[in-house]
């Protein structure tokens, strides 16, 4: 009977440990969970949308099998519990977590938890506190949980069980009575079990407490287990009446105060003799057993009474009952008192309680009041048949954390994963500890795993609040803390090209008017542009009446420029800029007034495909027959397609290219467009009659080919040189940023590029300078570049730190007296990159930084 019942509990705590109650869990709550939040709705269902206001509430619907999923915060009210059924119980479970726990008080005459007449139920995880009547009440009830929790009465018994009541179990509670019982087993009530509970009592205000801290009353049947009970000057456990076959295992019970050098916390001090550690009546004797406890008594006091008669010490009591044979008699070496209440009794190292309990006692709980396995200190001897502490708390080892945090391998780019791994210095026999995982807009979450996941909204820097606790967070101190935090890059989504922004044509803005000298304007952006972290935006600016500069930018005016431009020109330049509340702003930085036109190319979400670096190809040159079968060039509104599969994986869905018009014989524009669609209104080149100019092309391909079209009367020669694609698989992942200055060779300090000059240049690390953030290591710049300043025609080249030749591509064709922008992608795994002069005369050159491409995680 007593091994069955000891499986059963066994399995209760098993069930408690696996579910200690979180914030959120790793997976979705079932279907048939109650909720119940202090920030509830007015139109409350329970359901996580819309919590009821009050347990009560919640129990007044509740099924059989269902639970009732309580938040933290404080609840005033007294909640009556209702029955489950056999195999379903009605389960009211409170969320605990380092930021606090679910706690139900009264300060009337009303008891917070009252369990009458009911059957199956289990509170699990809930803080109950009341004044004068006790804080839990269970009443001809039967099988009845109570664990995980706390229970606390300020002048009366905490825990009372009476009537008729059968099959209660009560684990892993903290329970305190300052004035009175910890609890009560009443008359009537048969097949008590009360395990891994801590309990204390103590006096407040000189006053003596009015009850020993456990009573039994004619309630046959009674089991303690691994408990530690601890008072100030009172008796500890007391049996009388019919209580037959009562059983007392692995527990310490101590009757002198802890943390205190006299042996009662205040005075008046009781006499020694009157106070009893355990006192069993000589009509409760008959089939009792006591075994494996601490005994730790008041100096003078004796250690048992049994059948009427006291005895000093456990050898006494053992030669003259043949009980308590292996029971220790000496302090039990209990931590500090003020900590017991949230957190319960602890033992330290030097304690006889370690590692010395009787492993098949009766209703032995699995694990201790923590939630934690049993730890085998390899100095202890084991002498219960294995290394079980006696007490609710197992004493463990101070472990060790290593802790991980990065992209999560998968589809998401937004998405991490952190680990948290402790390792212990003894055999342990099952889990340890509890991990919490907290980030900013994300719902924590608490588990014994050790690894968690969160998808954020945004690229950038983002941390992980992490934190171990080895007291399943029973108070809101934890062990270990720390944050974990990453840089996240955002995916990449081609569209097909699509104006947003027409001055003129009165497109994205209300208005057909240019911008006037020093005008800023804000441009919504369409769906699902609006939503992303940053989008990438052909920008053109035409009909300026004087020279001046065009900046984009997410919120605050930065230094950077993106396009200089000269009275009457037409020129675009491509911008990758961040997007903040739906819009990105447009500045005309010059005295004049002039047009903008913008065409989104694409945008920057947790969907879509990273980018991949590429060895700089020429993919097209219409001078020298690559890409095309003859050297023609383009001829008016011509049209030409660029296979490019032997470059590009199945399934890129768009191409970062340096593209180039040269010899045009007429004005005109040229845009990049996926084959088969209709060519859109926007424009990546703009030229005039004899320009050679360059623009950074980010394009939708289809089949791994892409077109472009030349709109103008003339013949125009194209070049594209292919530097990175998108294409499904682990690739990088772009962090945009708000345009910052990293090079301006005009500045003090700083030299023009010389003829035939090759410089190195350095990317700012930006975020990458704190020390506690991964996922630093970026495998691409975007920047735009700018010259300026120059003598003599000529171009510029940029590549990586590389071995092998300088590439003969260029990425800005420039003629005397010019200032020319471009974007450009530069692979710069070790933070910088050289920029090449081949004109023969000096160059001032501007970079601004827009963003980086983060380096995938590897597997």
């Amino acid at each position: 009977m007593r091994l069955a019942r000891s499986a059963t509990l066994l399995t209760v705590g098993l069930l408690a440990a696996a579910g200690l109650p979180a914030g959120t869990a790793a997976a979705a709550e079932p279907t048939d969970t109650i909720h119940v939040s202090r920030t509830c709705a007015t139109n409350a269902d329970g359901s996580e949308q819309a919590p009821y206001c009050s347990i009560s509430a919640a129990a007044a619907v509740v099924q059989p099998g269902q639970t009732i999923l309580v938040g933290q915060g404080n609840y005033t009210e007294s909640v009556a519990v209702p029955s489950g059924a056999p195999g379903k119980p009605v389960t009211i479970k409170g969320v605990r977590s380092p930021t606090g726990r679910a706690h139900v008080y009264t300060t009337d005459s009303t008891s917070p938890m009252i369990l009458a007449g009911v059957h199956d139920v289990v509170i699990d995880g809930i803080e109950a506190t009341s004044g004068v009547v006790p804080a839990v009440v269970v009443e001809g009830s039967t099988d009845v949980v109570l664990t995980n929790g706390w229970a606390r009465a300020v002048l009366g018994t905490s825990v009372d069980i009476r009537g008729d009541s059968r099959r209660v179990t009560i684990s892993g509670m903290s329970v305190e009575a300052p004035r009175g019982t910890s609890i009560s087993v009443g008359a009537g009530v048969t097949d008590t079990m009360l395990a891994g509970n801590s309990m204390r009592t103590f006096r407040a205000g000189g006053e003596l407490p009015s009850a020993p801290a456990i009573v039994v009353t004619d309630a046959p049947r009674t089991t303690l287990t691994n408990n530690t009970i601890a008072t100030d000057c009172a008796d500890g456990v007391v049996v009388t009446g019919a209580s037959t076959g009562f059983g007392l295992y692995n527990t310490i019970v101590r009757t002198r105060w802890v943390g205190s050098a006299a042996d009662c916390n205040t005075k008046p001090i009781p006499d020694p003799a009157n106070v009893l550690a355990v006192s069993v009546a000589s009509t409760a004797v008959a089939d009792s057993h006591v075994d494996y406890n601490v005994i730790d008594p008041v100096p003078g006091g004796p250690s048992y009474s049994w059948g009427g008669t006291t005895y000093p010490n456990p050898a006494a009591f053992n030669v003259a009952t043949g009980q308590g044979a292996h029971d220790i008699g000496a302090d039990a070496k209990l931590g500090n008192p003020g900590t017991a209440w949230d957190l319960g009794w602890s033992i330290g190292g030097d304690s006889p309680a370690v590692d010395s309990a009787w492993t098949d006692a009766p209703g032995r709980p699995a694990i201790d009041l923590r939630g934690n396995a049993r730890a085998d200190k390899p100095d202890a001897p084991n002498t219960g048949g294995g290394f079980v502490d006696r007490g609710a708390s197992e004493l463990l080892p101070t472990p060790t954390y290593r802790v991980s945090t990065g992209r999560a391998h998968g589809p998401s780019p937004l998405e991490t994963r952190t680990t948290i791994t402790a390792t212990y210095p003894w055999v342990l026999d099952g889990p340890v500890g509890y991990f919490s995982f907290a980030a900013a807009g994300q719902q924590t979450i608490v588990n014994r795993t050790g690894t968690a996941r969160f998808t954020f909204d945004h690229p950038g820097r983002v941390c992980v609040d992490v934190e171990s606790d080895l007291t399943g967070f029973r108070s809101r101190t934890s062990s270990y803390a720390i944050d974990a935090c990453v840089l996240l890059g955002a995916s990449f989504n081609a569209v097909a090209p699509q104006r947003v922004l027409s001055t003129k044509a009165g497109i994205g803005l209300p208005r057909t008017t240019p911008l006037g000298p020093q005008e800023e304007i804000e441009l919504p952006l369409p769906a699902p542009a609006a939503t992303s972290s940053a989008v990438v935006l052909n920008v053109t600016v035409t009909n300026p009446t004087t020279n001046g500069y065009l900046k984009v930018y997410p919120d605050t005016e930065p230094t950077a420029s993106n396009i200089n431009f000269s009275a009457n020109q037409t020129i675009p330049n491509l911008v990758s800029v961040p997007v903040v509340n739906g819009r990105v702003k447009i500045k005309n930085g010059s005295a004049g007034t002039v047009h903008v036109l913008a065409d989104l190319a694409g945008y920057y979400a947790n969907a879509g495909f990273g980018l991949t670096n590429a060895t700089q190809a020429r993919v097209l040159d219409t001078r020298a027959a690559v890409g095309v079968p003859g050297t023609t060039p383009v001829g008016p509104n011509g049209r030409v397609t660029v296979d490019i599969s032997s470059r590009v994986p199945v399934g890129t869905t768009a191409v970062v290219l340096n593209v180039a018009v040269t010899k045009p014989t007429g004005g005109g524009h040229l845009t990049a467009f996926p084959p088969g669609s209709a060519v859109p209104t926007a424009s990546n080149l703009n030229f005039v009659t004899g320009q050679t100019a360059n623009n950074m092309v980010i394009a939708p391909v289809v089949d791994r080919k892409i077109s472009f079209a030349y709109g103008g009367s003339g013949t125009v020669h194209v070049i594209a040189d292919l530097n990175a694609y998108f294409a499904p698989g682990v690739a990088d992942t772009y962090l945009p940023v708000a345009p910052k200055r990293i090079l301006d060779t005009r500045e003090p300090g700083s030299t023009a590029v010389g003829p035939g000059e090759t410089r190195l240049i350095y990317t700012d690390a930006l975020l990458c300078v704190d020390h506690d953030v991964v996922g630093c290591r970026h495998s691409a710049l975007v920047a735009n570049l700018t010259v300026t300043g120059t003598q003599s025609p000529g171009y510029l080249t940029v590549f990586p730190n590389e071995d092998g030749p300088r590439p003969t591509t260029s990425v800005i064709n420039f003629n005397k007296g010019d200032t020319i922008a471009n974007l450009i992608t530069i692979k710069s795994v070790a933070g910088f990159f050289w920029l090449y002069n081949s004109s023969a005369g000096t160059v001032h050159v501007v970079v601004d930084q827009a963003g980086y491409y983060l380096q995938a995680p590897t597997a």
